[in-house]
């Protein structure tokens, strides 16, 4: 058996992280994935520095705190996905923002940093999530 694709969901909205690793376990293949969900910058940085959780794949919010109780930073996933982007050890790590923020602007900018692809919340089936984690795993 295939070793399972590490994805981490870094998301400080409760709900949207229980659903974003549920979706793959509704639709029966969550054995294909190792799913770790942080609601910080911190915590995704110690995930991500770890080589027992070091993801494939991050969906990234763009509205995040930086820590525990931390208040919400605008642009804060923008700069966790810059240090990952020009780090030579995470620069490879694949990045789909999942944000509920559609400025124009900051898209252009989660893109120009290196992310993926760029996903707007509540505009994007379930499936659409399985098919994309899917595709930039390979």
């Amino acid at each position: 058996m295939e070793k399972p694709i590490k994805i981490l969901s870094v998301e400080d909205d409760e709900f949207m992280r229980i659903f974003l690793k549920d979706v793959f376990w509704l639709h029966g293949i969550s054995n294909n994935f190792q799913f770790n969900v942080v609601e910080n910058i911190k915590k995704a940085e110690d995930c991500v520095a770890n080589p027992e959780t070091k993801p494939d794949l991050i969906f990234l919010d763009v509205v995040l705190p930086d820590h525990i109780g931390g208040t919400l930073d605008k642009e804060g996933g923008l700069r966790f996905l810059q240090e990952l982007k020009s780090n030579p050890e995470t620069k490879n790590i694949k990045v789909v923002i999942f944000s509920a923020y559609g400025d124009k602007e900051i898209k252009e900018k989660a893109l120009k940093l290196g992310a993926e692809k760029y996903l707007l919340k509540g505009e994007n089936l379930p499936q659409d999530l399985i098919r994309i984690a899917q595709e930039l795993s390979r």
